[in-house]
């Protein structure tokens, strides 16, 4: 019986599992993921400002399924050439793999940073962001990346604050010259104008210089009293990828070839991957995350059978920036969109790829419920 491993309850794993549990024949299907539920990263940023119950967005990874052996563990390394998953109380064999660790924040070296900053990778973390605003005075919110997670959190902030009737700086601080990275400046411009309708300040070419208990420093010689930092100033893959011996991008993301191999037997979907198609190489992204690891699940079954593997094709729907005063804006199947409909489309798709029907109608019912109370 075939052994095959996935690592990694996120987005690409659990869509290469379920394309594994449609073949018919026999295997030993193994999870391996360090916490034992999957979180519904996207809606994250909704916990701050009330939206949405962090509960509903978190799913017990052991409820998957029965022909799913569930293992709880932190993976420490990959074993190519024995083909061996290392893990902190155990070792895997497998027959084949997938890797589908997505990524995680990431602090670029800087512990003193990591120790002091929130972020955003997972409920707990977002539990305890509120946790701190609901006990403790705050006067400022500097929060360090003007990336789509930087910029959903501020706006879900001063939805928090505006709610409340606090008093609160919230400033955005950005390394690069502008905001949003590569996006068109018609997009940077927009999302500027709502932040600023918002009174939430924008610190470009500048970044944290240090931290020091309720002080931060900025590059540029500003400094926030009674100030708290939220971290979403980039994200790398897990550490077991980067220490192994393959061909990687600065990220750490495993490049693969056009049927998501890195190795003999070894595949790698989501944030986990580096892809090229058409001279680029695909962001990261939730639907491409699924995407792949579906593709992944059926080149693993063509594999088992014998039969040539399909080649992954992406396709780019597009992308939204969610801004938390229903001002959103993106790109739909390449047309330009802005306002309401955005935000509409935003929650329409994910209450669609949450997972269980509790979490489904606990957070239709949450939005719901904001918009009845405000």
């Amino acid at each position: 019986m075939k052994r095959i491993i996935v690592i990694g309850g996120g987005f690409s794993g659990i869509a290469c599992l379920n394309r594994l549990l449609t073949y018919r024949g026999k295997i030993d299907l193994t999870l391996i993921n360090d916490k034992g539920d999957f979180n519904f990263l996207p809606m994250l940023p909704d916990c701050i400002s009330g939206k949405v119950n962090p509960e509903y967005l978190a799913f017990d990874l052991a409820n998957l399924s029965r022909r799913v052996n569930f293992v709880r563990d932190r993976v420490t390394g990959i074993d190519l050439k024995e083909k061996m998953i290392l893990a902190s109380r155990q070792t895997l064999n497998y027959d084949l793999l997938l890797v589908g660790s997505g990524s995680e924040t990431n602090f670029y070296g800087n512990d003193e940073i990591r120790k002091a900053a929130f972020k955003l990778d997972n409920v707990d973390d977002v539990k305890d962001l509120a946790g701190v605003m609901s006990r403790e005075r705050i006067g400022s919110y500097v929060i360090a990346g003007a990336g789509y997670t930087g910029i959903e959190v501020a706006t879900n902030l001063r939805i928090a604050l505006n709610r409340k009737k606090i008093k609160g700086r919230i400033v955005i601080v950005e390394r690069a010259t502008s905001i949003l990275g590569p996006l068109p400046q018609w997009m940077k411009n927009y999302v500027l104008a709502n932040l600023k309708s918002m009174d939430i300040e924008v610190f470009t070419e500048s970044s944290v210089a240090g931290v020091s208990g309720r002080r931060i420093a900025l590059s540029g010689g500003k400094v926030f009293d009674d100030a708290i930092l939220i971290w979403a100033a980039g994200v790398e893959t897990s550490g077991f990828i980067r220490n192994l011996n393959i061909e990687k991008n600065p990220q750490g993301r495993i490049k693969v070839d056009e049927y998501l191999r890195f190795h003999d037997s070894c595949f790698a979907a989501g944030d986990a991957a580096f892809f090229s198609y058409q001279g680029n190489y695909l962001r990261m992204a939730v639907q491409f995350s699924i995407m792949q690891g579906d593709c992944a699940g059926i080149n693993i079954i063509k594999t088992l059978q014998g039969k040539e593997l399909v080649k992954y094709r992406p396709v780019d729907l597009g992308y939204i920036i969610p801004m938390a005063n229903n001002k959103s804006c993106g790109i739909l199947l390449g047309f330009s969109v802005k306002g309401i409909l955005p935000v509409f489309l935003h929650y329409l798709m994910c209450v669609y790829r949450l997972m269980g029907l509790r979490n489904k109608l606990g957070v239709l019912l949450s939005l719901a419920s904001y918009r009845l109370r405000w």
